[in-house]
């Protein structure tokens, strides 16, 4: 008897063995379309603390001198992702707000460059404060912006100073709110900016124009320090969040004159606090585009050598999802705050935006502001329903369901045969 109770024993522990094992906690809503833009337009984005702020521009690039002013057109939008409402942003100066890129958004705060004329280089800044409905005008110093990033008070530029200097972009920064900008110079061109707390990231040429480093720039400092070796091959798209840069990395120097298939990229991570790299995807693909907020990162790439799709990394789990097809051809940029993910796409011959809510039973959001973003409205009309997939107990609730069904039918066989 007692050989019998010690043998039902190891059996019921093995079954709960199996069923305990850890499931994840992530779970990817369906996709949503959020906006969709004129037929002519093409829609650009940046989200941040609850919003996404949408640009609808139209340029004719081809237009002629006596062009109308129909040829050029833009139009600015918020989208709140908790109330799923879009609306468009108007001021009373709506004739002067016309925009183009770059934009930029740092908590309730929207940024888009405005040049009436854009065969000149004397573009100016404006912001827009949907909390407080405040309009502003930044004083920005005469150049051409080709990149732009804010957070609280600090705006940073990439932007070429015309027409005093035609070297090549500089990088400009502000930490007073645009009313001051201090050109911080460096050799070679410098593109692909990113911010992170007093940290700027961004590709850098200085070595030649076919091999390419990545470099931070502490703000407090002005000290600046690189990233990778320039001769092993070519370093793009930096972004960061906190302390970790994510960045694309390509052997093959020779790689822009091979088709779309035949490309083997990586993506990689380094941790600046410990100087630690670590590599996220090697999908033996070309990796068009990717965006990391706090233990999310997101990228597409065209490994099933068609279309290219999205992924997400959970450095929490240090494990990949797969996130969505991409019916443009290269896809467009996604971006990632706090468990939205966002990016472009066409549909029917349209540029639209679409988003895919993260899932995380594990995230902590320690956003101290516990800003979710504002529509600029008084309006409390009831949140639009959100395309999700049915939410689902979590795995270790489901094992430890399975592991008490189990024990008990296992008593219970026992008893019977005693």
């Amino acid at each position: 008897m007692e050989e019998k109770i010690t043998e039902l024993i190891l059996i019921i522990l093995s079954l709960i063995s199996l069923c305990v094992i850890p499931a994840s906690a992530l779970e990817l809503s369906e996709e949503k379309i959020i906006f969709v833009a004129d037929d002519t337009a093409s829609p650009k984005f940046v989200i941040d603390s609850g919003n996404i702020f949408i640009l609808e521009l139209y340029f004719d690039k081809y237009a002629n001198k006596n062009r109308k002013q129909d040829d050029e057109w833009s139009r600015l939008y918020l989208y709140n992702i908790s109330t799923g409402k879009l609306t468009e942003l108007t001021f009373d100066d709506k004739a002067n707000t016309k925009g183009s890129n770059p934009i930029a958004i740092s908590g309730n705060t929207v940024y888009w460059t405005v040049n009436r004329d854009y065969r000149s280089y004397d573009a100016d800044i404006r912001s827009y404060d949907v909390a407080s409905k405040s309009y502003k005008k930044l004083s920005v110093p005469p150049s051409c912006p080709n990149e732009l990033e804010v957070q609280d008070k600090t705006i940073v530029l990439v932007a070429t100073n015309f027409p005093d200097d035609i070297d090549g972009p500089d990088i400009c920064i502000s930490t007073d709110g645009g009313e001051n900008f201090k050109r911080y110079r460096q050799p070679g061109h410098q593109e692909g900016m990113k911010m992170s707390g007093n940290i700027v990231v961004y590709k850098d040429s200085r070595s030649s124009h076919s091999s390419n480093a990545l470099n931070y720039l502490n703000i407090d400092t002005l000290e600046s320090y690189q990233i990778g070796d320039e001769t092993k091959g070519v370093y793009t798209s930096p972004d960061i969040s906190g302390s970790n840069i994510i960045y694309r990395f390509d052997p093959d120097f020779s790689s822009f004159l091979k088709g779309p298939y035949d490309v083997n990229q990586e993506l990689y991570m380094t941790d600046i606090s410990t100087n630690k790299t670590s590599l996220i995807a090697s999908p033996n693909a070309r990796i068009c585009s990717f965006a990391i907020d706090k233990d999310y990162i997101v990228w597409g790439d065209n490994r099933n050598k068609s279309n290219y799709k999205f992924y997400l990394y959970d450095l929490k789990e240090n494990k990949e999802y797969y996130v969505a097809d991409i019916n443009a051809e290269y896809g467009s940029a996604p971006q990632i705050s706090k468990n939205t993910i966002v990016w472009a796409d066409g549909v029917d011959n349209k540029g639209v935006i679409k988003i895919v809510t993260i899932r995380d039973e594990n995230y902590v959001d320690d956003d101290i502001s516990g800003n979710s973003g504002s529509d600029g409205t008084d309006d409390t009309e009831s949140p639009q329903p959100q395309q999700t997939s049915p939410q689902t107990a979590s795995g270790e609730t489901v094992c430890i369901i399975a592991s008490v069904g189990i024990a008990l039918i296992a008593w219970a066989g026992y008893r019977r045969i005693n």
